[in-house]
Formats: C-alpha cells, sequence, structure tokens
C-alpha cells in the first residue's frame, strides 16, 4: 500500500514538471543524406535522389502552412473562450442579484479559468510557432537543391519587419497579466494563510492549488515536449 502510494505520487509531480529527453544534434552529412543529398569526392553536396528530396521539400512547405492555418484558427477558439469568461465574470460582479453566486465563488472559478485559457493560449501559440520554425528550417536546408535559395533571400529596402505571431504572444501576455491580477486581488482581498485547520478556507485553497498545479502542468509538466539538446540543430527524435 505505502509502495502504491509512493508510486502514484512520483507519477503525479511527472506530470506537473516532466523530465526531458537529451537528444545529439544530426551532423549535417547525416541530415543531408536522410533527403538523398551526399558529399562527392571534392567535399560537394550531391543529389542523388531527386523523388525523396522532392517529396520531402514539399512535405515541409505544406506542413508550415498548415501550422501558419492552425495558428489562427487556435487563436480564435481561445479568443472566444477567453471573452466569454471575461464577460460572465463582468456581469457577474455588475449584477444587483449576484451575492448568492459570489458567495458560491463563482466569480473566483471565471477568474481561474480565463488565467488557465489565457496561459494555455500563450503555450499552443508558442508550441505552434516553434513547429512552423521546424518546417521553415528545414526549407531553408533543403531549398538550395530544388529552387535555390530563394525562401531564405529577403529583399529589404528599409522597411520594418514586424513578427504577427510575436505580436499575438505580446498581446497573451497581456491577457495572462490582467487574469493574474484580478487573480491576486481576489486572494489578497479574500484570503488569508491560516495554520488552524478549523479555519482554513478549503474551497479558496482547493482552487488555488488545482489552478497552480495545471499552470505548472502546463508550462513544465504534461504538456511540455521532451525533446532538447545541448545546441541548435536538427535531432532524430528515434535515436
Amino acid at each position: 500500500m505505502k509502495l502504491d502510494i509512493k508510486s502514484k505520487l512520483k507519477k503525479l509531480i511527472s506530470q506537473i514538471f516532466r523530465k526531458r529527453v537529451t537528444y545529439k544534434v544530426l551532423d549535417n552529412d547525416v541530415y543531408f543524406k536522410s533527403f538523398g543529398v551526399v558529399k562527392d569526392e571534392t567535399g560537394e553536396y550531391k543529389v542523388i535522389d531527386k523523388e525523396i528530396l522532392g517529396k520531402a521539400y514539399q512535405k515541409a512547405w505544406e506542413n508550415r502552412d498548415f501550422e501558419i492555418n492552425k495558428f489562427w484558427t487556435r487563436a480564435a477558439y481561445f479568443w472566444g473562450f477567453i471573452v466569454l469568461i471575461f464577460g460572465g465574470l463582468i456581469t457577474l460582479l455588475t449584477s444587483d442579484n449576484s451575492e448568492k453566486a459570489i458567495d458560491l465563488r463563482l466569480d473566483l472559478y471565471l477568474i481561474s479559468l480565463g488565467l488557465l485559457f489565457s496561459i494555455a493560449w500563450y503555450l499552443v501559440m508558442k508550441g505552434s510557432k516553434s513547429w512552423q520554425e521546424n518546417w521553415e528550417a528545414h526549407i531553408d536546408f533543403l531549398e538550395n537543391f530544388i529552387s535555390g535559395p530563394l525562401y531564405k533571400t529577403i529583399h529589404y529596402k528599409g522597411n520594418r519587419f514586424y513578427s504577427v505571431s510575436k505580436i499575438n504572444e505580446l498581446l497573451a501576455l497581456l491577457v495572462i497579466l490582467v487574469w493574474l491580477s484580478f487573480f491576486t486581488q481576489y486572494y489578497s482581498e479574500n484570503f488569508t494563510i491560516c495554520l488552524n485547520f478549523n479555519l482554513i478556507d478549503y474551497q479558496a485553497t482547493l482552487t488555488f492549488i488545482i489552478t497552480l498545479g495545471f499552470a505548472s502542468s502546463m508550462r513544465f509538466g504534461y504538456a511540455l515536449g521532451i525533446y532538447k539538446a545541448k545546441e541548435h540543430g536538427f535531432l532524430d527524435r528515434w535515436s
């Protein structure tokens, strides 16, 4: 029984703080060989399998475009929920008959949901951007052998290049700060730490623990990918 509780506790902790696996970055020669490009006697890269190279390049473009399309679909999904939660909170706080709802802590639940959805939105954007950059890196490496360095060659005429995804990340962080301020204000006004178990506000304490647990799980645990390396480059997740 003791061992069973210990293993369950260990599993729970692993969901909140995930242990990541360190991979070795692929050598460029190994990477290119996987897509039909090898070095000849002079040390220059030469295409030996145009079919696999062309398919890989095309698939990289398709997956990149897919991630960009899904980026905006996911943003709309989270915006819808966040606006709905925010509207529900404002309606609750401004209603003339909100005493019973506040007694049930519905305002706290809405604030916690808004905070968690905002954190999830930010992390989903970061994840989507990472996968987009993954496919763009493949394009950068493979395009020289197919279309020349078109994608990575940029025409500059003094104009400023703004990142649409980074602007959205900043907005998401702003929304997180707004919900976090609501969350902090609620607990500073309605909740105090007490060592007397008879006086503990279990409802507010449990809500705080669950919110913190889900936020930590999204940022450091279950939702975090297992891949990491000591340097930048391509990884073979089968190795």
